[in-house]
């Protein structure tokens, strides 16, 4: 059987030949507050979610992250003015939890959040939890103590429902206990976030499209695969006419979608899926990014399942030399795509054998 990993990485239970699963469930950035002059001091604002702000940077590629880095370590050294200097830590924070190093990411984001002022402090400690949440399980309740705390305040302060700061806190918090298991809560702020973007955004804004998808893999999580499909379809189109056919969005869309179909036995409909997001990932990503490696292995599990073995291997063989060189070895990644390609090649050989038994 083969293994499933999830975007965390983490061999799943061995469902009937699965591919691996390439989930986003990101928040929106935040609108960006003004940038006047307040009381004789440059007054700037926090930009937003850094969760959703990591994937844009890391799609301009691994030289402009670092480069990002440097520049806001540097600006963050010298800057004595107290909220730029939070706003530039912050940043920081952004570059190395794109580069997937989310214990200095913290550092940074609590450097900021003391800094910050009284409205940024809110996104300040939002991105301090995102950075935790990176960190994995053992950090996930002191992320959830943030997020919960910084919807209390936006509540307390904004009122309106319909608020975009409001909505993201929704979402992250949402993210947060789907992934520690808390289903039925996690899914009520998902509906609730995304009745709140429809009504405030509109259908097809990037936000709402993003609750679209993260509502759709709940569902498609517990078995609710008619309503997941619904709503996987309506965020694939929208993404494809809001954001275009590379953009990062619609290709996680398209792995999602794939991913569902494969799961109800529709592989022949989940390859074409499967197949615009790694040549779309290779495209923006290349070749050696997790996301793309990722991608390759859904696409050859998927044409195992339909018995094209000889298409299947050399993808796949890809696949695991790309995690060798970037992850090493003895990586679990490595190692779920080493015996996804074992079994790839005893059943090709098994295949080959019954032919020859068949013309004799």
């Amino acid at each position: 059987m083969f293994a499933l990993w999830s975007q965390s990485f983490l061999p799943a239970l061995p469902l009937p030949r699965p591919p691996v699963l390439s989930l986003y469930a990101r928040s929106p950035p935040a609108p960006r507050r003004g940038r006047g002059r307040r009381s004789g001091s440059a007054v700037r604002a926090i930009p937003g979610d850094a969760a959703n702000r990591v994937r844009r940077l890391k799609a301009l590629g691994p030289e402009r992250v670092k480069q990002e880095e440097e520049e806001k370590r540097q600006q963050a050294s010298v800057e004595p003015l107290t909220a730029v200097r939070a706003e530039q830590l912050d940043a920081l924070g952004v570059a190395l939890l794109a580069q997937g190093r989310p214990q200095e990411a913290e550092e940074a984001f609590r450097q900021s959040l003391q800094l910050a002022s009284l409205v940024d402090a809110e996104w300040a400690a939002n991105n301090l939890a995102v950075s935790l949440k990176a960190q994995g399980s053992e950090r996930y309740g002191e992320a959830e103590e943030l997020y919960r705390s910084t919807l209390k305040k936006r509540r307390e302060r904004l009122r309106d429902t319909r608020s975009p700061e409001i909505l993201t806190s929704l979402n992250n918090l949402a993210v947060l206990l789907k992934a520690e298991g808390q289903l039925p809560e996690a899914e009520e702020l998902y509906r609730q976030a995304l009745s709140g973007r429809r009504r405030a955004l509109g259908d097809l804004h990037p936000d709402t499209l993003t609750s679209i998808n993260n509502l759709a893999t709940l569902l498609a999580s517990t078995g609710r695969s008619d309503e997941a499909e619904t709503l996987y379809f309506e965020a694939l189109e929208g993404c494809r006419k809001t954001l275009g056919e590379d953009d990062l969005d619609t290709l996680y869309s398209a792995d999602n979608l794939g991913l569902l179909l494969f799961r109800e036995g529709r592989a022949e409909e989940a390859e074409p899926y499967f197949r615009r997001a790694q040549q779309g990932f290779l495209r923006q990503l290349g070749r050696l990014d997790p996301e793309h490696l990722r991608s390759e292995d859904n696409l050859a599990v998927t044409l195992m399942a339909l018995q094209r073995y000889d298409e299947a291997e050399p993808i796949l063989r890809e696949a695991v030399e790309g995690f060798r060189e970037i992850l090493g070895e003895e990586h679990p990644d490595t190692l779920v795509a080493q015996a996804n390609l074992d079994v790839l090649l005893e059943e090709k050989q098994a295949s080959d054998l019954q032919a020859m038994r068949r013309t004799v």
